[in-house]
Parts: structure tokens; C-alpha cells; sequence
């Protein structure tokens, strides 16, 4: 996910947004909600050094698929992640199980 997320910011993906994910198979709906922090310096690690660039399609498309993996290994979601990285990237990543339409 962090990978993911720092890919997307160096392709200039904007976050502080939400993205929601419906299926008709057995995957849940999700909706994934990115927020930038606050930086915290003590409790950063370096993200920026293997990280390739990619546009927002492209980031929707693999945060998709990272969904349906976390589903099918068993993660749960309705939960909060937080990334913090030494090259500014310090991001609460959300992710809500939502009701069947």
C-alpha cells in the first residue's frame, strides 16, 4: 500500500479525496479514503526510493486489485492505516465496508 500510495503522489494523484469500489461478485464495496497528516519526523521511514510514478487510472486500477488480494487473504477492513515517510508523505489510508445497494 505504501508503494502504492507514493507512486501515486509522484504522478500527481490528489488525495484528501475518497475512491469507492462496487462489485457484483463477492468482493465487498468499498470506499478507500486518503488524508494527508501532519508530519511526525520521529516516526518517519524513507518511501521515495523505489517507488515508480503512476496517473490516477493506473492507481485506481492497482488499488482495486490491492482490495481484492486484502479481501481474499483474509484482511479486514472498516479500519484505518497510517503511512509517514521522511519525504513528506504522511498519509491516513481508510478503509469502509459499505452496505449492498
Amino acid at each position: 500500500m505504501k508503494t502504492l500510495l507514493v507512486a501515486a503522489r509522484r504522478g500527481a494523484v490528489t488525495f484528501d479525496r475518497s475512491w469507492t469500489f462496487r462489485r457484483e461478485d463477492d468482493h465487498p464495496d468499498l470506499m478507500v479514503e486518503v488524508t494527508r497528516l501532519a508530519s511526525d519526523p520521529e516516526t518517519t521511514h524513507t518511501c521515495r526510493e523505489h517507488a515508480p510514478t503512476m496517473d490516477e487510472t493506473e492507481f485506481e486500477t492497482k488499488l482495486s486489485s490491492l482490495l481484492r488480494g486484502a479481501h481474499r487473504s483474509g484482511i479486514g477492513f472498516d479500519r484505518a492505516w497510517t503511512f509517514r515517510c521522511t519525504d513528506g508523505l504522511d498519509l491516513m489510508v481508510e478503509i469502509t465496508q459499505l452496505a449492498k445497494r
